[in-house]
């Protein structure tokens, strides 16, 4: 059941005042691309969705809950985008590749294998309840029948696009068949094979290799079924899923009886395991991406509540065609949300190309509840859309807010500071007041009013973007601001850095 493709004062009267306690988390690495040369598999033992490197190192679980035998996996690299389909829960389904943002496509009765054609915006798979090959869109619509005879228990499909062809495994009939894209011109390959089941194909030496659990074997064949040659023939426990690196002549495979994933050259040989302690692995499909520049390069990334927000404050040292950030939440074992765009929040809006380091800063302002673990996580937007998250730098913050006594008026320290291009200025009021709160420049002179107005007593927070009362940029340089409120009137330092 596989796939193959591949965040002074002065007393006054006491009053009940709600503060947020603060926690700090401070990330300071270099980004890098998490996603270049990976494994990525189904386990129906787990019901699970992993992924880890090449050589098997930093399992990750990425897919935990809703799965009921995992099968087939293929992937969108250009989309970042995996595709699978579950044998039980009768689904074909969606996710990113980190494994959020889990999506229901199609509705069947026991797919199998899968398989993309990214070209033309197809999802290829096979049925062994209704014994079809069928075809989607890559949104799920549109559900088209391929084959609808023939068939047993088809199981591995893989694609050639270059001849519009179709290559399947069918376990039932003991056959690797092929017909055109539309399902027609059905043609025997290979013939008498006990227990056919994951398939691969190699265009550029016109190669089919399958795993096959009957005899607990891999083979290989040419285009056309002639020249069948076995490969790997011992050590083996109901191999599934397989998938090739064409460039660096490897095959890979899950094995469903020895639970492990394994690696061989193209004829077989230098045998290796690559993951093991698994809990029957079948799907497998591998990401070859090499590394590449990246777009954004992070400096740090940091989070701190104040108050009742948690702000989020991030600088980069370049960035390369980069349209903005998207940022990401999630509470405790929940998957990563999307809790704000580059597309609706100007603050996120990217430098494009720049090697002058950028600062960052969003609150986070939802309604968060108290003693949760909130995880916070960017990423960055190219212009051409591909959009790489920097997991690596996740931040945490333990939020919890707890009832005291407070008898006195508090303006805090602004955060960030120094900051680029905005920051946020926090205060705390004892009473009812009409405040007042205004930025100036080192010499005294007025830039801007934040506020002024009659304001209720609690904490309250307001930013400055760095802009005068015309909206236009201020230069980078020493300012201060100053609330007043009543009686009480305090000022605080900042610098603004561009």
């Amino acid at each position: 059941m596989v796939f193959i493709l591949l965040q002074l004062t002065k007393e006054n009267e006491m009053k009940k005042l709600t503060i947020s306690i603060l926690t700090l988390g401070l990330g300071l690495t270099l980004a890098s691309n998490s996603f270049a040369e990976k494994i990525y598999w189904t386990d129906f033992g787990t019901d699970k969705i992993q992924r880890s490197d090449l050589d098997g190192s930093n399992v990750t679980d990425l897919v935990t809950t809703g799965l009921s035998f995992p099968d087939g996996i293929a992937l969108d690299l250009t989309s970042s985008k995996i595709y699978w389909a579950d044998f039980n829960t009768n689904k074909i389904q969606r996710s990113d590749l980190d494994g959020s943002n889990v999506t229901d496509l199609v509705t069947t009765t026991n797919p199998s294998g899968i398989a993309l054609d990214l070209t033309n915006s197809h999802i290829y798979w096979t049925d062994d309840g209704t014994q079809k090959i069928q075809r989607s869109d890559l949104d799920g619509s549109n559900v088209t029948d391929l084959v609808t005879t023939g068939l047993s228990f088809p199981y591995g499909i893989a694609l050639d696009l270059t001849n519009s062809k179709i290559y399947w495994a069918d376990a039932g009939t003991d056959k690797i068949q092929r017909s055109d894209l539309d399902g027609s011109n059905i043609t025997d390959i290979v013939t008498g094979l006990p227990g056919p089941f994951g398939i691969a194909l190699d265009l550029t030496n016109s190669k089919i290799y399958w795993t096959d659990f009957g005899t607990d074997k891999i083979q290989r064949s040419d285009l056309d079924g002639s020249n069948v040659t076995d490969l790997v023939t011992s050590g083996l426990s109901s191999p599934y899923g397989i998938a090739l690196d064409l460039t660096n002549s490897k095959i890979y495979w899950t094995d469903d009886g020895t639970d492990k994933i394994q690696r061989s050259d193209l004829d077989g040989s230098n045998v290796t395991d690559i993951v093991t302690g698994l809990n029957q692995p079948s799907g497998i499909a591998l990401d070859l991406t090499p590394d590449a520049p990246l777009s954004v390069e992070l400096n740090s990334f940091q989070a701190r509540q104040i108050e009742n927000s948690i702000s989020l404050t991030w600088s980069t040292a370049s960035e390369t065609e980069n349209e903005g950030f998207n940022v990401y939440r999630k509470n405790g074992e929940n998957n990563f949300v999307q809790i704000a765009s580059h597309k609706s929040h100007k603050e996120l809006k990217g430098q494009g190309n720049t090697s002058v380091e950028t600062f960052y800063t969003f609150v986070d302002n939802s309604k968060l509840e108290s003693g949760e673990l909130y995880t916070y996580i960017i990423s960055d937007v190219e212009t051409n859309g591909a959009e790489t998250k920097h997991e690596e730098m996740a931040q945490s913050i333990f939020f919890e807010v707890k009832t005291q006594e407070v008898k006195r008026f508090e303006l805090a320290q602004n955060f960030p500071n120094p900051f680029n291009p905005s920051t946020t200025i926090s205060y705390t009021l004892a009473n009812d007041s009409k405040v007042s709160l205004k930025i100036y420049n080192e010499n005294g002179g007025f830039v801007k009013e934040l506020k002024n107005g009659f304001t209720n007593e609690g904490s309250h927070s307001a930013q400055w973007d760095g802009t005068d009362n015309f909206g236009n940029q201020v230069s980078s340089g020493t300012y201060f601001y100053k609330l007043s409120a009543g009686i009480f009137s305090q000022t605080n330092k900042m610098v603004l850095l561009k």
